[in-house]
């Protein structure tokens, strides 16, 4: 598959994290970053890659917003890596040729069932079935490859701690990675600190302490001569670096939405970087429904957001409860309505407890807030 020439590359981290899986002492790695940050650009056009060209079998399955089942998701990404090709262009046809029902490689344990019966994977809801989680195992078993162990890359990984119905599945996993620790490495990746640490920070967890924790670094001025670069070469124009790299820091220093921002001035050359910049926001804000969220929220709700984008901290403390009770012109609320609050605004993906600070989990949405407070004092 062909490079993207608007990729920027990060070899260095490539090397750094598939020599700790291929030949340091970590079996699995979790990788934390926020969302569009660039986590599955990493693992699907770099570290994949960078594995593959060594001789290493590499696996992607992504459980975020998946149509289909965790455990159908899991059995169609290892029984399609045994196609040819690299898992980038297993990813790109996948798109378009995914089918609701999967031809199996091999029988299923204690059925009876032939290699070329298949099983319809829009079916597979709730608990998994036993058989099934015994061919899972069985297809671990066959990608695994002592000396030159497989690669899994289980992006967002958090939703099997977040929706019930999996624990079977995770203990299954953590078995088939236990039984063969030679063959087999992961990469784990989330986008909640919060849904990380249900999966492997929990006692009670399966996957208590089976990975080494890392965070996925951020990109910064290399990232952003890159893309500028790309631009002049396609749209034959010079934009200012300086109000690119500003841009680049009112937008969070998030890739994904600094991308928009440049393909918002390729398609319109009468754009400047502060008008384009304005549009982008507005789409941002559109698209992922700020407005809507927020007036779903409880008033309580609202001024504890405000608060955390504004900076605040220890939302247990006397000081920063009285400060939501004299927005909201009550009484301060107590302790257990604050943590009932954060609750609500975690569930939504508003706010996450990261290493037990609470912030916001979308710096964008933070911007949003900031924005409004700005227009209303105008």
């Amino acid at each position: 598959m062909a490079r993207d020439p608007w990729h920027f590359r990060r070899d260095e981290l490539a090397e750094q994290v598939f020599a700790t899986l291929a030949h340091g002492p970590a079996q699995a790695l979790s990788l934390f970053a926020p969302r569009r940050t660039g986590k599955t650009e990493f693992l699907v056009q770099d570290l994949a890659p960078h594995a593959e060209a060594r001789g290493h079998r590499v696996i992607y399955a992504s459980f975020w917003q998946a149509p289909l089942s965790p455990l159908a998701v899991l059995l169609h990404a290892l029984e399609k890596s045994r196609e040819r090709g690299g898992v980038a262009d297993r990813i790109r046809t996948s798109a378009w040729r995914m089918a609701p029902k999967l031809r199996l490689s091999a029988s299923v344990p204690g059925t009876g069932t032939g290699a070329e019966a298949e099983i319809d994977l829009t079916r597979l809801k709730g608990e998994p079935p036993a058989y099934l989680l015994l061919h899972l195992d069985d297809l671990l078993a066959r990608v695994s490859r002592p000396g030159r162990p497989a690669i899994l890359l289980l992006d967002e990984v958090q939703e099997l701690a977040r929706i019930r119905g999996h624990a079977s599945l995770v203990a299954a996993l953590r078995t088939a990675l236990d039984k063969r620790r030679d063959g087999l490495r992961a990469v784990f990746t989330g986008s909640s600190r919060a849904g990380l640490a249900a999966m492997f920070s929990d006692r009670e967890a399966p996957f208590f302490h089976f990975a080494t924790p890392i965070d996925l670094p951020a990109l910064g001025g290399g990232f952003v001569g890159h893309v500028v670069a790309v631009f002049r070469r396609t749209a034959k124009r010079e934009p200012d670096h300086d109000r690119m790299l500003d841009a680049f820091d009112r937008l969070h220093r998030n890739p994904f939405f600094f991308r928009l921002l440049v393909q918002t001035m390729l398609y319109d050359p009468e754009h400047t970087v502060d008008s384009a910049l304005e549009d982008v926001r507005e789409r941002i804000a559109a698209e992922l429904g700020y407005p809507r969220v927020w007036s779903g929220l409880t008033p309580l709700q609202r001024e504890t957001a405000r608060a955390l984008a504004r900076g605040a901290s220890r939302p247990f403390s006397r000081d920063f409860r009285a400060a939501l009770g004299a927005a909201m012109a009550e009484d301060v609320p107590s302790a257990a309505r604050v943590q009932a609050a954060l609750r609500r605004l975690e569930r939504l993906g508003i706010v996450d407890a990261a290493r037990g600070v609470w912030d916001l989990a979308d710096p964008g949405f933070g911007g949003w807030i900031a924005a409004g407070e700005e227009e209303e004092t105008r």
